[in-house]
This record gives structure tokens, C-alpha cells and sequence, in this order.
């Protein structure tokens, strides 16, 4: 996809964005800075932090709609992340998008089931803000 293409899908997410609540728990910097100005740009309020300990501190007070989490993070990865999400919120089923250089489809579906998917990097802004509308519309 073309520049021009990815900044016209960017505003039409900003049209329904809405905003939702997004945790990004991803350890790369870089990585975490480029998901969180793709976010805001579409309309999200958006919490990152660096590893799954920190998402968890941050997932008390921030009380987020969505979870976008690596993998592999130091302290905590994000299948750990997301059973202790589960278990701090009995009932609630919080979305997850698990973000991997490997291909994790068959992990994600067992340990966490249709309401969670996965996105396999690298990706584009258009592919995260695709998933993210899978999940809150």
C-alpha cells in the first residue's frame, strides 16, 4: 500500500474511532511509539508501556477496551499478561491483539480463543487500525 493510501485509510479511522481505550504493551520503543501515533491519529486514547508488568500497573487505573500486546516482553509476556488480565477482571472479556515476529495463530487460539487475534510483524498502520476495528468497531 501506497502512502497516499495508508494516510486516506488513517482518516477514515479518524471518522470512527471514537474513544475507546487501547493498552499497547510492546518492549521495542520504536515499535511502541509508531502503534501509539497510529492510534491517537485515529481517535484512540491510547496507554503504552514496556513490558507486561507495567501493563498490568497500568491496567488498574486505565481500564482499557483493548489490549495490544508482544509476545515476548521482559518481566512478563503477553500470554502471561493476558491471564492475569483475566483474572484481575473475572467476567470481563477484554479484547487481545498479540503482535509476534513468528507466527502464533494456533497459541493465540488456544490460550485465549476468538475474542483475541494476532497481528505478525512487521505490519502496517492499516492492518493494526483493521483489527482494531474487528474489535470495537
Amino acid at each position: 500500500m501506497r502512502i497516499n493510501e495508508s494516510l486516506t485509510f488513517v482518516q477514515r479511522s479518524l471518522m470512527g474511532g471514537g474513544m475507546a481505550r487501547i493498552l499497547v504493551a510492546e518492549d521495542d520503543v520504536l515499535l511502541l511509539g509508531a502503534i501509539r501515533d497510529t492510534l491517537e491519529l485515529a481517535g484512540y486514547s491510547v496507554c503504552g508501556v514496556s513490558n507486561g508488568m507495567q501493563a498490568m500497573e497500568a491496567f488498574g487505573h486505565f481500564r482499557p477496551e483493548l489490549i495490544v500486546a508482544d509476545v515476548v516482553m521482559p518481566e512478563m509476556d503477553g500470554f502471561e499478561l493476558y491471564h492475569r488480565v483475566r483474572c484481575d477482571s473475572p467476567g470481563t472479556a477484554i479484547p487481545f491483539i498479540f503482535i509476534s515476529v513468528r507466527d502464533v495463530a494456533q497459541a493465540v487460539q488456544q490460550v485465549a480463543g476468538n475474542n483475541s487475534t494476532y497481528l505478525r510483524k512487521p505490519f502496517g498502520p492499516e492492518e493494526l487500525l483493521e483489527m482494531v476495528h474487528k474489535f470495537l468497531g
